[in-house]
């Protein structure tokens, strides 16, 4: 069996052994390796999208603030032009939601921390509820106040609580994706 051309050539077939389990151990080595980096890329990608929707959240959210607090401050001024069917005061004090209702269709969307995504719910349906409440009014009643006290509320709240949240787990974000670089 060990022989070729019925001489012994125990050579011969040590090297065959050799090359076979090279080969072996070799794509074993490859595809291990192969595989730990495309684990490791998916985790950096995961990380990645999941950073930007924060980002972009805390963008959002945080210009959502901004124009909830000039509402407040432009009813104090003119209450009646908000009551004024001829304004159309709903069409013009509009959030954008841009983000939040992109949100729906990412699949990373639940890979953000569920006290992130139940401050932000919350301060919508908090606005959204005032704005109806203000908007059914024909003019500036305890109603109305009531509402625009709670838009200032809501907000006053998401900015103290909601933003320092999602900016805590941007930075928590960042770090686990310089951990991944390194």
């Amino acid at each position: 069996l060990l022989s070729v051309e019925k001489r012994p050539n125990l050579t011969f077939w040590l090297t065959q052994i050799t090359i076979l389990v090279s080969t072996v151990l070799g794509v074993y080595l490859a595809s291990v390796a192969g595989f730990q980096i495309a684990v490791n890329f998916d985790r950096y990608q995961a990380a990645s999208d999941v950073l930007n929707i924060e980002q972009s959240l805390h963008a959002e959210v945080s210009d959502n603030t901004a124009r909830v607090e000039a509402w407040v401050a432009a009813y104090k001024k003119a209450p009646m032009t908000w009551h004024d069917k001829k304004l159309v005061p709903r069409e013009r004090h509009q959030l954008d939601l841009t983000i939040w209702q992109t949100m729906r269709y990412s699949p990373r969307t639940f890979e953000v921390k569920g006290n992130v995504l139940t401050g932000v719910r919350r301060y919508y349906s908090e606005l959204d509820v005032a704005m109806e409440t203000l908007f059914q009014q024909r003019q500036p009643n305890g109603f109305a106040r009531a509402a625009m006290k709670d838009l200032a509320e809501a907000t006053a709240a998401a900015k103290s609580n909601v933003l320092p949240l999602i900016d805590a787990q941007i930075k928590v974000q960042e770090g686990r994706l310089q951990e991944l670089l390194d």
